[in-house]
């Protein structure tokens, strides 16, 4: 799970943070859901974006579930699918449903290709803001008194978005573009190093620019509208 912060700017694209990284795996699709949905409602996020293609289509069944959390009993809603087009997941919604909380990517050639084009754009031209270092996050953190204070297990813990942020940086290192056709394809140098983060962080890149693009379109649409309706608005 990739935690992005979003802040729009006077000209050109917006800047976005990459505030944490997290981590599940080994366990039931309904424990992830119950953990997911616990981080959409502790960062306030606006949607939660699903590669919804392979095992992730599992993932969303779940999703679009409700679900208590059997340590303490707190019940998670149902999540409504923002890009729902033929309805399929209107079926499942129920009067406590979070609406339009989660976005499904089914990714294909052309999405991939935007999404590995849309990465390599931003983050070249800088509109992509990491954590700092996890050697330098450890120094800081020892210099001071709480730091010192804490147990090795609840020091890692403190550092491990940073760890993480450091182990999506080696995914991307590894990573080799080529062409096939129009088709553009990443490929591991190294097969030892996965690249799930980095598909994760991607996706997230992807999914922010395509609501950068309908909002200006709204908004074109929008001055059209004031100009010829004002009354009616």
């Amino acid at each position: 799970v990739c935690v992005f912060k979003v802040t729009p700017q006077p000209q050109g694209a917006s800047l976005k943070q990459l505030v944490n990284i997290f981590t599940f795996s080994d366990e039931h699709f309904e424990d992830q859901a119950i953990k997911v949905k616990k981080l959409f409602y502790k960062f306030n996020a606006r949607r939660l974006v699903v590669d919804g293609n392979g095992l992730g289509i599992g993932f969303v069944d779940y999703l679009v579930k409700p679900q208590i959390d059997p340590d303490t009993n707190e019940v998670f809603p149902d999540f409504g699918v923002y890009n729902d087009d033929e309805g399929y997941y209107k079926k499942y919604r129920t009067e406590n449903c979070e609406q339009d909380a989660l976005y499904i990517v089914k990714a294909n050639a052309p999405i991939n290709n935007e999404a590995h084009s849309t990465a390599q754009t931003q983050l070249s031209s800088g509109k992509v803001k990491f954590l700092i270092d996890e050697r330098v996050a450890k120094t800081k953190l020892l210099g001071t008194v709480k730091g010192n204070n804490m147990k090795p297990e609840e020091r890692a813990e403190y550092l491990k978005p940073f760890t993480l942020t450091s182990i999506l940086k080696e995914e991307m290192m590894n990573l080799r573009e080529e062409n096939e056709g129009v088709n553009i394809i990443l490929k591991q140098a190294n097969r030892g190093i996965r690249k799930d983060k980095f598909s994760a962080f991607e996706y997230g890149l992807y999914y922010i620019k395509q609501e950068e693009d309908s909002k200006k379109k709204k908004k074109r649409f929008n001055a059209k509208e004031w100009k010829f309706y004002t009354s009616g608005r």
